[in-house]
Protein backbone atom coordinates (compact mmCIF):
# COMPACT_ATOMS: atom_id res chain seq x y z
CA UNK A 1 0.00 0.00 0.00
CA UNK A 2 1.02 3.47 -0.84
CA UNK A 3 1.58 5.88 1.89
CA UNK A 4 -1.11 8.22 -0.11
CA UNK A 5 -3.60 5.19 -0.33
CA UNK A 6 -2.98 4.69 3.45
CA UNK A 7 -4.16 8.70 4.46
CA UNK A 8 -6.89 8.47 1.97
CA UNK A 9 -8.35 5.33 3.43
CA UNK A 10 -7.61 6.48 7.06
CA UNK A 11 -5.32 4.00 8.20
CA UNK A 12 -4.69 4.26 11.73
CA UNK A 13 -1.12 3.19 11.99
CA UNK A 14 1.92 2.80 9.68
CA UNK A 15 4.38 0.53 9.39
CA UNK A 16 7.65 1.83 7.22
CA UNK A 17 9.93 -0.72 6.25
CA UNK A 18 12.51 1.69 4.48
CA UNK A 19 16.19 1.53 3.71
CA UNK A 20 16.99 -0.01 7.70
CA UNK A 21 14.99 -2.78 7.35
CA UNK A 22 18.13 -4.70 6.21
CA UNK A 23 19.59 -3.97 10.11
CA UNK A 24 16.48 -5.11 11.97
CA UNK A 25 14.89 -1.56 12.12
CA UNK A 26 11.79 -0.21 10.72
CA UNK A 27 9.35 2.70 11.89
CA UNK A 28 5.91 2.71 13.29
CA UNK A 29 3.52 5.93 12.73
CA UNK A 30 0.84 6.77 14.38
CA UNK A 31 -1.59 9.30 11.59
CA UNK A 32 -3.65 10.59 14.94
CA UNK A 33 -0.78 12.07 16.65
CA UNK A 34 1.94 12.20 13.91
CA UNK A 35 4.17 10.34 16.42
CA UNK A 36 6.68 8.10 14.74
CA UNK A 37 9.32 5.79 16.42
CA UNK A 38 11.66 3.09 15.42
CA UNK A 39 11.68 0.27 16.65
CA UNK A 40 13.30 -3.17 16.34
CA UNK A 41 10.90 -5.53 13.97
CA UNK A 42 10.01 -7.77 16.70
CA UNK A 43 8.85 -4.77 18.98
CA UNK A 44 7.20 -3.64 16.18
CA UNK A 45 5.01 -7.11 15.38
CA UNK A 46 4.15 -6.83 19.47
CA UNK A 47 3.40 -2.89 19.00
CA UNK A 48 1.04 -4.22 16.31
CA UNK A 49 -0.60 -7.12 17.85
CA UNK A 50 -1.31 -4.95 20.72
CA UNK A 51 -2.88 -2.13 18.49
CA UNK A 52 -4.83 -4.69 16.73
CA UNK A 53 -5.98 -6.45 20.43
CA UNK A 54 -6.98 -3.15 21.47
CA UNK A 55 -9.40 -2.50 18.47
CA UNK A 56 -11.28 -5.55 18.96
Amino acid sequence: MKFTDAELIGVPTVLVVGRRAGEGVVELKDRRTGEREELTIQAAVAAVARLVGQEG
